[in-house]
């Protein structure tokens, strides 16, 4: 039967049995691995730089990172070269994931989704990014020198692990408006709804900073909360110029 709001036929007549998806979702999957692995070999052969890249923001404060096991080094060389590759397959996932579920859906749904596709991985990229060259030092600074009486001595495994997360939850936090532009197309956020329960919203902006930090610091937190009230007021924005046009009667038509 055609879809009751846009009256466009349903994207398969017949219902694909669940073991046809199960295959598709594996060819899918196995796409994403083999992006990654490919990507994995490219990444280990500068896993020295992607390093340096990392471990760059607390050179001034350890001038040598250290390790407790023999495995430590090539294991972290490995991670290192691991988030990279993961890091950059993110729009192979992206896509993959796209063409997984484009052929259930209508036209008008594939039109609300290629935004999201478009700019998911740049504010990914531009949240890494302000972490990195804005937040970082700002936290790593006030927590190293919070107790001057203790010098410093960083295990690099450790190390490596907590900037990584810092990084993802930072690139995941910027997609915040995009979320808001999706949720308004389809109908289950409006502009209104955001700015009547701004309170609430900040609320909850205080609370998943908390949770999702690595450090139990109020510092980190709070420059994590900044830019996540920022971007609740920027999806308010993008909510109200997202929001699907009403549209007009038959009989203004026919007028």
């Amino acid at each position: 039967m055609p879809d009751p709001k846009t009256g466009e036929p349903p994207p398969h007549d017949r219902p694909m049995p669940l073991l046809e998806h199960l295959r598709e979702l594996r060819r899918r999957l196995l796409i994403v691995v083999s992006a990654l692995v490919a990507t994995l070999m490219v990444t280990w052969s500068f896993s020295d730089r992607i390093l340096r890249f990392i471990t760059r923001p607390v050179l001034p404060y350890a001038h040598q990172l250290q390790f407790d096991t023999l495995t430590d080094p090539f294991f972290t060389h490995f991670k290192a070269a691991f988030y990279a590759a993961l890091f950059l397959t993110f729009p192979v996932t992206l896509f993959e994931g796209w063409r997984f579920v484009e052929p259930a859906l209508h036209r008008h749904e594939k039109r609300i989704a290629w935004p999201f596709l478009l700019f998911s991985f740049p504010l990914f990229v531009g949240g890494a990014l302000f972490c990195y060259t804005v937040v970082y030092p700002t936290a790593l600074a006030y927590l190293i020198a919070f107790d001057p009486s203790l010098a410093p001595s960083l295990r690099i495994g450790d190390y490596v692990s907590f900037t990584v997360t810092l990084l993802f939850v930072f690139g995941l936090v910027f997609e915040l408006p995009l979320i808001s532009l999706l949720l308004t197309r389809v109908g289950l956020l409006t502009p209104e709804f955001l700015s009547r329960n701004r309170r609430y919203g900040y609320l909850a902006v205080f609370v998943a900073a908390a949770i999702i930090t690595p450090t139990p610091d109020a510092l980190t937190q709070c420059l994590l909360a900044g830019p996540m009230l920022v971007l609740y007021e920027i999806s308010i924005v993008v909510s109200r110029l997202a929001r699907p046009r009403p549209q007009p009667s038959p009989e203004r038509k026919a007028a």
